[in-house]
C-alpha cells in the first residue's frame, strides 16, 4: 500500500459521509455507519487499504469500535472519529488472520491480481525479502507462485487441526 492509496482510501471514506448522514446533523449514528459499511464506496476504499474483498457488516459487528471510536461518549460520530473507525474496522480482520495478512500483502506484489506471482513479480518478492542479488539474474516466465491456491491450502490445514 502506497501513501497515496490510504489517502486516497480515506478521501472516498470522508466522501461517502456526506451521503450517509442522512439526518445532516454532522455526525453517525451507529445504524448510519452500517450503512456506510456496507456501501460500494467503503467496499471500495477497504480493498484499496486492505488488498482484501469487502465483508457485510452488522450493527454488532461495529458495536465495539463504534464505542472505541466514540472519543466524545455522544452515541454518534464526528467525521474524524468515523474516519478512526474505518480505519480500525478496515484493518482488524488482516490482523486476526496472518494468512489474510499474507495474502493482502502478496496481493499488492501481484500487480494483474491473478492469484499468481510472475517473472517481475516474483523478483520483487525476493527482494523484498532480502534477497537484493536477485535483481542481477533473470527470472524465467515459467517461474510461478500460485500464492492464493497455497495460502487456501494452508488455512485448510490449519481449519483442520483446531
Amino acid at each position: 500500500m502506497t501513501l497515496v492509496n490510504l489517502i486516497s482510501a480515506l478521501a472516498k471514506a470522508s466522501n461517502a459521509w456526506e451521503k450517509y448522514d442522512k439526518d445532516r446533523n454532522g455526525t453517525l449514528s451507529l445504524k448510519e455507519c452500517e450503512q456506510i459499511f456496507n456501501s460500494e464506496e467503503i467496499c471500495e476504499a477497504v480493498e484499496m487499504v486492505t488488498n482484501m474483498h469487502c465483508k457485510h457488516y452488522t450493527a454488532a459487528d461495529l458495536e465495539p469500535y463504534f464505542k472505541r471510536a466514540d472519543g466524545d461518549r455522544s452515541g454518534t460520530l464526528s467525521r474524524s472519529e468515523f474516519l478512526a473507525l474505518y480505519l480500525a474496522v478496515a484493518t482488524e480482520r488482516v490482523k486476526k488472520n496472518p494468512l489474510l495478512l499474507a495474502e493482502a500483502l502478496l496481493g499488492f506484489i501481484d500487480k494483474d491480481k491473478n492469484g499468481v506471482l510472475e517473472g517481475s513479480e516474483v523478483k520483487a518478492l525476493l527482494t523484498i525479502l532480502g534477497f537484493a542479488p536477485i535483481l542481477l539474474m533473470p527470472i524465467p516466465g515459467f517461474v510461478k507462485i500460485e500464492y492464493k491456491a497455497i495460502l487456501k491450502s494452508l488455512g485448510s490445514g490449519l481449519e483442520g487441526r483446531k
